[in-house]
């Protein structure tokens, strides 16, 4: 997979449909009018999935590329936009200051927030959490041999499954809800996968069974949990009639940024004017992620509860803090690509039920 032959752009444009199926999850709640009931089937969780993959993926790609000033480049590309966006909340949620709430700032500041607590202050910020600690990794992980790069993955892997399973048969709180970092060696696996492809190109084709094998285990699994739920209250009928085609969206998500990663250099280039389009939108997925229930929230409370409205309110208000925030973005030069300096949009979680929506944490 030659770098100069690799579509960023289409990888930005990928990042950016990403988020929003997690905008589409989380938007239910504020529209009456279910607008985007069909596009979050895709799954919240799964771009998720999607984002880590892209994630690792362009950290190794960067790191690889540039070892020098490789925290000050991510400090840089994360901060300004993150801080804007916890102000944002602030001042949309105003709640009521006190000591517990300058410890759960300083926490989120510090994204110390799946350690010692799991308020992310309204924003879905829990997954860029997990990517900051990856990141603080990356120069360790660097120095692995592919063989430990995948004992990683695997073992990662393992701790997913079992603590997936744990979710429903001792009902374990959803990876937001986690505390003590364990969701690190939980979620690791996919965002390592994507730093394996990075670091070892000509390792390309086990990459490719490697990662194939992750989505396509976490599709049979998550499946059958719910096949098994159903069969266990006699409803299987109910998973056939409704949950099915639930789970091969979930499967079209992933197979569609399998498809855009693996065989990306096989995409023509795009016009100038597409590529500039490409670019700022998976530039603008990174504030759409962090800052869209906030804006709902805002929206919302003049009662406009019109899905295509709020939408576009947190695609406006996503742009301007890229715009006004971003500066590091549009400094860059034009020779590193694009989404080397950026992948996590969200990065992030997803509300996948009610309770999750209304605390406003994915």
């Amino acid at each position: 997979m030659p770098s100069n032959k690799f579509n960023w752009e289409l990888l930005s444009f990928t990042r950016f449909l990403l988020a929003l199926i997690v905008l589409a999850e989380h938007i239910t709640p504020f529209d009456t009018y279910h607008s985007f009931d069909w596009y979050k089937k895709f799954g919240a969780f799964e771009a998720i999935l999607g984002f880590l993959l892209i994630s690792g993926f362009s950290i190794g790609k960067s790191i690889n590329k540039s070892k020098e000033s490789y925290f000050k480049r991510r400090i840089a590309r994360i901060y300004p936009v993150y801080i804007a966006s916890i102000l944002t909340s602030l001042l949309v949620n105003r709640p009521d200051f006190s000591l517990p709430l300058t410890g759960i700032l300083f926490a989120n500041l510090l994204f110390l927030t799946q350690i010692f607590t799991t308020n992310n202050l309204g924003l879905p910020s829990w997954t860029l959490t997990v990517e900051v600690w990856l990141y603080a990794l990356a120069p360790a992980l660097l120095k692995l041999s592919y063989k430990w790069l995948n004992v990683i993955i695997y073992g990662s892997f393992t701790i997913y499954c079992i603590y997936t399973c744990g979710r429903t048969i001792m009902h374990w709180p959803y990876y937001f809800g986690t505390q003590y970092a364990i969701n690190l060696p939980i979620l690791a696996f996919v965002w390592v996968a994507g730093f394996a492809l990075a670091i070892y190109p000509e390792k390309r084709k086990f990459n490719l069974f490697t990662v194939a094998f992750l989505f396509a285990s976490h599709i049979l699994l998550t499946t059958l949990i719910q096949a098994a739920s159903k069969y266990k209250h006699h409803q299987l009928g109910l998973f056939f009639k409704d949950d099915l085609i639930t789970y091969i969206m979930h499967a079209i998500c992933l197979a569609f940024v399998f498809f855009i990663v693996f065989f990306n250099h096989k995409f023509p280039k795009f016009s100038r004017p597409t590529n500039k389009l490409f670019n700022t939108l998976g530039n603008i997925s990174y504030p759409l992620y962090l800052i869209h229930i906030v804006v709902f929230v805002f929206i919302g409370s003049f009662n406009f509860h019109f899905g295509p409205v709020l939408a576009l309110g947190a695609i406006f208000y996503a742009w301007l803090l890229y715009w006004i925030f971003d500066s590091y973005s549009k400094k860059r030069k034009l020779e590193v690509p694009q989404i080397d300096q950026r992948d996590t949009a969200v990065q992030q979680v997803v509300s996948i039920n009610g309770n999750r929506r209304q605390n406003g944490q994915i």
